[in-house]
């Protein structure tokens, strides 16, 4: 009797095991069937890769890449033509100032993106020129500071572009607006840069091929009695040809000193800036906020003041 009662406890404890094994089964395949969507959102969605970069992803880096940096989109000028050939130059541009040495401006343009990088220009002790974007979220306090230590400043009017795919940004003067609303934009474009005693132009390689667009850009211009220095992006610019028939004060750049942002290179094109200033008396370069920009100016700057005297941009316009 004592063997069958034993026996009698052994099924008992089967059926406990066995219901328990329902339950574990169910809840194992629930905790694997979660795991396995869980990977499947990492992978789509979190990880760069097929979907967005996730979030604190490193700047630089593409929803394609995990290590390869991608180079920024730098919104300054078009790709620049070389600087002008000889004959580009006026004859009667000679003058040599007192000192013997020749002039030089140096102008720096797309002041306004970039608050440290353009307080460091501004800071230099150089006397370099200045041309602010308009709408720009840093534009007002470098122009102050700009003023503040005397230096010049320009309006850097943005002006639409060959090609489509180059922003000039906010305030653009395009060639299908009419002249009227042309000379409107101009206006309110200087109205947010007031201290501005001349303006060139930003981008603009088509706008500037344009005879009557310029025409309607220069107006409020001349009326205000500022000058406008030609930025030359594209060799069929009209603009300083223009300015001259409406009887104003303008110039054009001579070399773009940083289109490569190499320091010894943008020191190669300094040098070449002075052998055009040596020549002709006087000249004018332009560059960026480029942080090689800036490292060059600050190792050379001693040097440029000792070869020419560097002048406000408005000394140069004829």
């Amino acid at each position: 009797m004592a063997k069958k009662a034993v026996q009698k406890k052994k099924p008992a404890a089967r059926r406990v095991k066995k219901s328990k094994s329902r339950f574990l089964w169910p809840l194992f395949l629930v905790i694997i069937v979660g795991a396995t969507l869980a990977a499947t959102a990492y992978f789509i969605f979190l990880t760069p890769g097929t979907g967005r970069l996730s979030q604190g992803a490193l700047p630089g880096l593409t929803a394609g890449s995990k290590s390869q940096p991608v180079k920024p989109q730098i919104a300054y000028e078009e790709t620049a033509l070389p600087e002008p050939a000889e004959d580009v130059r006026q004859p009667e541009a000679t003058e040599v100032v007192a000192s013997g040495k020749p002039r030089l401006a140096l102008l720096i343009d797309d002041m306004g993106n970039r608050q440290q990088l353009g307080q460091q220009l501004i800071e230099l002790d150089l006397n370099l020129s200045f041309a602010i974007l308009p709408f720009t979220p840093h534009a007002h306090s470098l122009m102050e500071m700009a003023r503040s230590r005397q230096r010049e400043i320009l309006l850097h009017l943005p002006m639409e572009a060959t090609l489509a795919k180059w922003d000039p940004g906010p305030g653009a003067l395009t060639t299908s607006m009419s002249a009227g609303a042309i000379k409107a934009q101009v206006r309110k474009d200087l109205e947010d840069i007031p201290y501005a005693v001349g303006v060139n132009n930003h981008m603009g390689s088509k706008f500037t091929s344009n005879k009557e667009a310029m025409r309607a850009a220069l107006a409020p211009l001349k009326a205000r009695n500022l000058f406008f220095v030609d930025s030359i992006t594209i060799a069929g610019s009209v603009a300083y040809d223009e300015a001259r028939a409406m009887a104003m004060k303008t110039g054009r750049r001579d070399i773009f000193i940083d289109n490569d942002q190499d320091e010894a290179k943008i020191k190669a094109q300094l040098i070449r800036l002075v052998q055009i200033a040596r020549k002709h008396g006087s000249a004018i370069g332009i560059g960026h906020p480029h942080p090689a920009t800036i490292a060059t100016l600050q190792k050379e700057g001693a040097w440029l003041r000792e070869q020419v005297d560097l002048v406000g941009i408005s000394t140069l316009m004829e």
